[in-house]
């Protein structure tokens, strides 16, 4: 995966007179029997004065496809999805965070629910007087202990932003690389760029339901008995029922058993590789 960002000269005491995004590079081994097996995704952290959004960068383009064949779809009461054209984020989550008291909201799809897992946690810092130049920036070291996990981050004075990626914040400067103890989940700047708009992910907002913690698990448990229920309740929608998908390798329509089939399948291998998870307890 080749990313090629220009850095923005960020001076010190760094404001936030616009919209910025900070692009990370996120690398992580999801499968815990699998150490060789190592994947990648490019994430957006969109900072403004009320917040910040975190999520794949290809969240975008999805949202941008499944729009615009709606939309097309409306004048003839019949929508055609192609699912060649939506390569889908390996990192599907997205989290928020408000200020200036850093409640943070963990969005996720499961089973065919939008849920939102809201918090207001207070990290725990350790800082260490160690300096590494990081991307051009003096950057000091900090740990806490997260999600099951010690952390060890790089921060920088530079940039006056108390955030990070995922729900890391709370450090007196802009996180610029964290990865847990293990080398299992790391997050690292990669680039930066001024924004003169806020992009809205709709996929995420439609019907968002508002859980615990341990409704998510509960949830996130069901969709493991039963991965295809979304396709269920999508076949069972009036609006969708004359919805055709294609198979993504063939370029053939797909009945609805073949598209349960099929989804069964994948959540099957999904299950097996994808065990790794950055808070455990959530997925416990």
């Amino acid at each position: 995966m080749k990313i090629i960002i220009t850095f923005l000269l960020l001076m010190s005491g760094f404001l936030l007179s616009q919209n910025q995004r900070f692009v990370y590079e996120y690398t992580f081994k999801s499968d815990s029997l699998n150490k060789d097996y190592v994947q990648k995704d490019i994430m957006n952290l969109d900072v403004s004065r009320e917040g910040s959004h975190f999520y794949s960068d290809l969240l975008i383009s999805r949202d941008s496809l499944f729009k615009a064949q709606i939309e097309k779809g409306k004048a003839s009461d019949f929508v055609e999805i192609d699912l060649r054209k939506l390569r889908q984020p390996v990192a599907k989550f997205r989290v928020s965070k408000t200020y200036p008291g850093f409640e943070t909201v963990f969005h996720s799809v499961v089973n065919a629910s939008n849920l939102a897992v809201k918090e207001l946690h207070k990290m725990n810092w350790t800082i260490l007087p160690d300096i590494e130049n990081i991307k051009g920036f003096k950057a000091q070291k900090a740990t806490t202990n997260f999600g099951g996990r010690n952390w060890v981050a790089w921060f920088t004075h530079e940039i006056q932003i108390q955030d990070g990626p995922y729900k890391f914040h709370g450090l007196p400067g802009l996180i610029l690389h964290i990865e847990d103890e293990a080398k299992t989940h790391i997050f690292t700047l990669a680039g930066s760029q001024k924004l003169d708009h806020q992009p809205l992910l709709t996929a995420f907002k439609a019907n968002e339901i508002s859980v615990t913690k341990e409704r998510f698990n509960e949830l996130w448990n069901e969709y493991k008995k039963d991965p295809a229920k979304n396709i269920k309740i999508m076949h069972g929608n009036s609006e969708m029922s004359q919805t055709l998908f294609y198979d993504s390798n063939t370029g053939n329509p797909l009945t609805k058993m073949e598209l349960i089939r099929n989804k069964e399948n994948r959540a099957k291998e999904f299950f097996k590789r994808f065990n790794n998870f950055i808070e455990k307890d959530l997925y416990r």
